[in-house]
């Protein structure tokens, strides 16, 4: 009887051992690798803008268009479009980069010389001041939310109209993309209304009597990131009121 009840208990504990042993597949569990972090993909709606996207993420617009080959302008999205938010470590070719450079000679050589004023007098400069990267010019200080790269002429226009949007595209599409956001837009040159030709914008500083306008520009004639005061026919002109 004594055998009988050794063998009984050790039977016993022998289940006991089984039942709370650790399973293989819990084992298995244990030495399993972390899965890579999921994607954050969001999708563009009206009103979004490549910078109000990148705050909500905590990162930059210049970082969301280097992660988007996607994305053919920073300046430009489109509702309905899928921007990929990257990871804060992720290594990213700088697209920015290119795209600035050839923003620069895009605008080089659409940037067409005006005529002479028929006297001096028609012709006072505003601006004579150089911007260097990494500075402040006299006047060129930044606008609140102003989105635009330092230097361009899409800057300092968004810098002398702070009112308008930004995401309005290149020299060359503002009035286009202006119009269909409601904003009033005409071929009459205005005190104070952006000027727009092929691939350029400019601040309207007085309309003159003999047909032509004043502007203010920045990367103009003037050279980039340079501000100066022109005469120019006003009819070479549409307008963004």
């Amino acid at each position: 009887m004594k055998i009988s009840n050794v063998t009984a208990a050790s039977a016993v504990v022998f289940s006991v051992m089984l039942l709370f042993a650790p399973s293989a597949h819990a084992a298995e569990k244990e030495t399993e690798k972390p899965k890579e972090p999921t994607q954050t993909i969001v999708t563009v709606n009206a009103g979004d803008t490549l910078t109000s996207i990148a705050e909500a993420h905590e990162t930059t617009y210049v970082t969301l268009f280097n992660a988007n080959e996607n994305i053919a302008s920073p300046d430009a999205i489109d509702i309905g479009n899928e921007i990929r938010i990257p990871t804060a470590d992720e290594e990213l070719p700088d697209r920015y980069a290119e795209y600035a450079a050839s923003v620069a000679a895009a605008v080089a050589a659409a940037t067409v010389a005006a005529p002479a004023p028929a006297a001096a007098s028609d012709y006072t400069p505003v601006y004579s001041q150089t911007y260097t990267p990494g500075s402040q010019a006299v006047y060129a200080t930044d606008s609140a939310g102003n989105t635009y790269f330092k230097g361009y002429c899409t800057w300092y226009v968004k810098d002398r109209r702070p009112d308008l949007p930004n995401m309005l595209g290149n020299g060359g599409e503002w009035t286009a993309n202006a119009a269909a956001r409601g904003y009033a837009t005409g071929s009459t040159p205005q005190v104070g209304a952006v000027a727009e030709t092929n691939g350029h914008v400019a601040y309207v500083e007085a309309v003159n009597g003999d047909g032509t306008i004043t502007i203010s520009e920045m990367n103009g004639t003037a050279g980039f990131g340079n501000v100066g005061s022109r005469n120019v026919p006003a009819g070479s002109y549409n307008y963004i009121y």
